[in-house]
């Protein structure tokens, strides 16, 4: 029965995979960070949704001055009330070259001959930090702001990073407890592969937004983390023979502490300050709409404002509505929305009042203004909606007529007796003299013997058949291992190879090779597997420089470019099988 139920399954979900196809198509780009260092690698992500039946790899646009590598790809789909959604993700590892600020993207893709555009985000790359130290040892925090001085009711961003060599576990922080400064947590925390004072880490880092409540100077308590710390101990060589599945690590609880921070705090300018300012410290803007903006009297119409911005979201106040003529008010309760990213906190707060004239006529609704103070400009500025207008006909006035009791009663549909749909498929047995009694097998019998043997007999044929198909396997693995330095260089020279044809015969090369079966592979897992196998480390740099090369190619769209180094490629793999060899 379970076995009938998933092939339904898998054959209802092959009817409707085709149908995605026709879904709406859209396509979308994410960094893990705004910004980095000139050692840090970024994780960017191209999200494509609605597509299905096929491999749409992105081009990159805005990577110029970046190394380039796919990290690989994830998929899913989705079935939520019959309504069927597919997602693809495509992950793309950069290695800024310089610094500055990039616009990375827009990465493209073509489906169905069509070509769709993403987003594009703006990536930060800055100098390595300096260390105050020559060496900070093999685990440490820091902690910085990303500006000294900032408004009352601003806000600045507060960095916690932890470096770390060795594996860690049971992570707790504890921020420091400062008067009139509030800390809220911005995202979740990041963990990334980063460089400091010329040392490898792995980085964990979380962002909280700090909101002043008052003007002055803030001398901000090191933040302190504690956890758990895993040191490997020296294995012996009885230890299990040396398997690292049962090495051991010893675990010791160890608090660090980051450095102390200065903050300067200034208060709100009194010069300028418009009557009734709201106390909003930011960037905000306020919009609205009137639906519908043509009725009869006694009608209802839905009057809609929302005020959005990046700053001191949760200071955003109601708005009133003033009286109007003739019209009846009723406010509905708003809605604050807050949606902190890596820049900080921004949110929006919806607000409504229904609008029910009394009369026909021509109403002018006047605009609502809201005051805030922008940090950036060092002044305060108001943000108006604009007048709207609502055309009333004459009708019937008066509220909206409730139905009765009675009326409600009578549209109820009458509940019917239930019905017999059929029967099971299998009887159900109502007396134990319906149980007949089955054939017996007699002990010592041929039955008896055949029955008991049959599932030593079914083991040991199975058994033969998976040694039978492991050594075939294995012979089939070696003749590729040998045959694929050949396969590459015949192709380096009887074929005009593009850069992705390059790429992919550069893969299966190194898969039949060392017997992988990586879907894809980057220059620096190709370099590990060549030094992993006796290959020189300046041979194998010097694949990975080349292969480097290739890769730039394709994910800046040249992927179908002719690949100008076959030659490089053939001579770099006559060099490789000697040293293997």
């Amino acid at each position: 029965m379970k076995r009938s139920a998933f092939i339904v399954i898998l054959v209802s979900i092959s009817f409707l995979i085709p149908s995605l196809a026709m879904a709406d198509v859209s396509v979308s780009m994410r960094l893990d960070r705004n910004e980095a260092t000139i050692a840090d690698s970024i994780t960017v992500t191209v999200a494509v949704s609605g597509a299905s039946g096929g491999n749409y790899m992105p081009v990159l646009h805005g990577v110029e001055k970046f190394d380039v590598s796919q990290e690989g790809t994830s998929s899913r789909i989705e079935i939520i009330n019959g309504q069927m959604s597919s997602e693809v993700d495509y992950t793309f590892l950069l290695r800024p070259r310089e610094t500055g600020t990039f616009e990375i993207g827009p990465a493209e893709v073509t489906i169905g001959g069509k070509t769709y555009r993403t987003n594009t985000a703006t990536l930060k790359v800055v100098h390595q930090a300096r260390s105050s130290g020559a060496n900070q040892g093999p685990i440490f925090l820091t902690a910085r702001l990303s500006s000294p001085e900032v408004y009352v009711e601003g806000q600045v961003i507060y960095t916690l990073k932890l470096y770390h060599q060795v594996r860690v576990s049971n992570v707790s922080l504890e921020l420091p407890q400062e008067d009139y400064l509030s800390f809220r947590q911005l995202g979740k925390p990041l963990q990334y592969h980063g460089i400091y004072n010329g040392r490898s880490y792995q980085v964990l880092e979380v962002r909280y937004a700090v909101i002043p409540s008052r003007d002055g100077i803030y001398h901000i308590h090191p933040s302190k983390m504690d956890m758990t710390v895993f040191q490997p101990r020296s294995q012996s060589p009885w230890d299990l023979f040396n398997d690292p599945f049962f090495s051991s690590a010893t675990g010791r609880p160890m608090t660090l502490a980051s450095e102390s921070l200065d903050l300067k705090v200034l208060p709100l300018p009194q010069r300028g300050r418009p009557r009734g300012f709201s106390g909003l410290v930011g960037d905000f803007e306020i919009s609205s709409r009137l639906e519908p903006a043509r009725l009869k009297a006694g009608d209802s119409a839905t009057l809609t404002v929302v005020l959005k911005g990046r700053g001191n979201v949760d200071c955003m106040p109601d708005l009133k509505l003033p009286e109007l003529d003739h019209i009846k008010v009723y406010a509905d309760e708003p809605v604050l929305k807050v949606s902190p990213d890596e820049k900080g906190l921004k949110g929006s707060k919806t607000m409504k009042w229904a609008l029910v004239p009394e009369r026909g006529g021509h109403y002018r609704i006047p605009p609502l203004s809201i005051s805030f103070f922008d940090p950036k400009a060092h002044q305060y500025r108001v943000a108006r909606t604009s007048p709207i207008s609502l055309d009333v006909l004459p009708g019937q006035t008066g509220q909206a007529r409730i139905p009765s009791a009675q009326a409600v009663h009578e549209t109820m549909p009458v509940k019917e007796a239930v019905k017999e749909l059929g029967h099971d498929i299998l009887p159900i047995h109502t007396s134990i003299q319906d149980l007949g009694t089955g054939p017996h097998i007699r002990p010592g019998g041929l039955a008896f013997w055949a029955v008991l043997m049959a599932p030593l007999f079914i083991y040991l044929m199975t058994f033969l058949g998976l040694r039978l198909r492991e050594r075939s396997y294995s012979s089939r693995k070696a003749s590729r291992a040998r045959g694929a330095a050949r396969e590459l260089i015949r192709k380096c020279h009887r074929e005009r190879l593009s850069f992705s044809d390059m790429a992919l015969s550069v893969r299966t090369y190194l898969n039949d090779r060392f017997g992988l079966s990586l879907g894809s592979l980057t220059p620096d897992e190709a370099a590990e597997i060549l030094e992993s196998n006796g290959v020189s480390h300046d041979l194998a740099q010097e694949l990975h420089s080349v292969f480097q090369g290739i890769e730039d190619a394709i994910y800046t769209g040249r992927a179908q470019e002719a690949c100008p180094m076959r030659e490089d490629i053939s001579r770099l793999v006559q060099q490789i099988e000697k040293e293997i060899r």
